[in-house]
């Protein structure tokens, strides 16, 4: 009985678009992902379009899901994907899936979604209806984090790696500790329309919501839709400062870190001293973007298939209190 109200969430007819360049599907074959998803819904009663199709052709693909007679629209991909398919969805009524089909897969592992694929069709099926938060950069919608400083630039250099997350995330921490000392730091100046807040530094990152305070490396927002930006301003000046700041981030301690500045806000102008044009990771992609700049929170923007919702263990503690912008000038 349960199973038969939950499947009004994805409803009778779906239509799936799959990233055939993602990273999953290149190491598994996009044959082979179609033939195991189409099995999946079809022994649930499910009627599922499924597409395969390029990274150029999926946002109109989308736009056509959007506005056809599917229930929902569920999308296969990375992080990029993903963003791709909250701007086509934001303000919808109908619901979005997400299948992990990249390489890191921040937004389906959000969402409670398996990273096995056919335990995430499953997951589907059953999936709780909910809505999360977004956040808008010069229109577009991005479902997880902006980062700014040196990774982006870092990440500008480097070949693009579709495999193991594990030898992305080994391969992705030695060029961290390689080159973030170096890395000339930032003179950044955000403004939430009242407040300015001024610090130099390599890094930083307006993220959706909270992270949790988990181990790993891998973060969790704390909430699909708790309504706000949080701001992660880093401080450190020295590589050995970078590295303690690591450990704390994997030992699920980040709060500690006396260098780390965190705040709440529900908008940003973001601007950077002497410099026109400044590299932004959004969700995994790099954005050239000319300064100053905007970042806003977009509340419940977005209707979602999300299986944590469904998990009572999805319920956390309370967060420790986070506050809002510095004075202006505190670094």
């Amino acid at each position: 009985m349960v199973t038969a109200v939950l499947l009004v969430m994805i409803g009778k007819r779906v239509v799936v678009i799959l990233n055939r360049e993602s990273g999953t599907m290149l190491a598994l074959g996009p044959e082979v992902a179609r033939d195991l998803l189409a099995e999946v819904f079809q022994r649930h009663g499910v009627e599922a379009e499924i597409q395969l199709l390029k990274g150029r052709e999926i946002q109109g693909a989308l736009e056509k899901a959007r506005d056809g007679n599917a229930d929902s629209v569920i999308v296969g991909g990375g992080d990029g994907t993903v963003a791709s398919a909250a701007t086509v969805m934001a303000g919808n009524d109908k619901p979005l899936g997400v299948l992990p089909l990249g390489t890191f897969n921040l937004a389906a592992r959000d969402l409670g979604m398996p990273l096995d694929l056919e335990a995430a069709a499953e997951a589907l099926i059953t999936a709780p209806l909910g809505e999360a938060d977004l956040l808008e950069v010069n229109g577009r919608m991005y479902f997880c984090v902006v980062v700014l400083g040196f990774y982006p630039v870092m990440a500008l250099g480097q070949k693009e790696y579709h495999g193991n997350w594990m030898v992305k995330t080994f391969k992705t921490g030695w060029d961290v500790m390689r080159l973030l000392a170096t890395y000339p730091p930032l003179d950044l100046v955000l403004h939430d329309g009242e407040k300015e807040f001024r610090c130099r530094t390599r890094f930083a990152a307006l993220a959706n919501n909270d992270y949790e305070d988990l181990m790993g490396l891998i973060p969790r927002r704390r909430s699909l839709d708790g309504g706000h930006l949080t701001v992660y301003v880093s401080r450190h000046r020295t590589r050995f400062g970078y590295v303690k700041s690591l450990v704390a981030w994997m030992m699920g301690r980040w709060r500690h870190d006396k260098e780390m500045t965190v705040f709440h806000a529900s908008q940003l102008k973001i601007s950077v001293k002497r410099k026109r044009r400044l590299a932004v990771m959004c969700d995994g992609e790099i954005e050239k973007l000319t300064t100053p700049f905007e970042v806003f929170l977009r509340p419940q923007a977005l209707r979602v298939l999300a299986p944590r919702l469904a998990e009572p263990e999805a319920e956390v503690e309370p967060a420790d209190e986070v506050a809002e912008m510095p004075e202006e000038g505190q670094q």
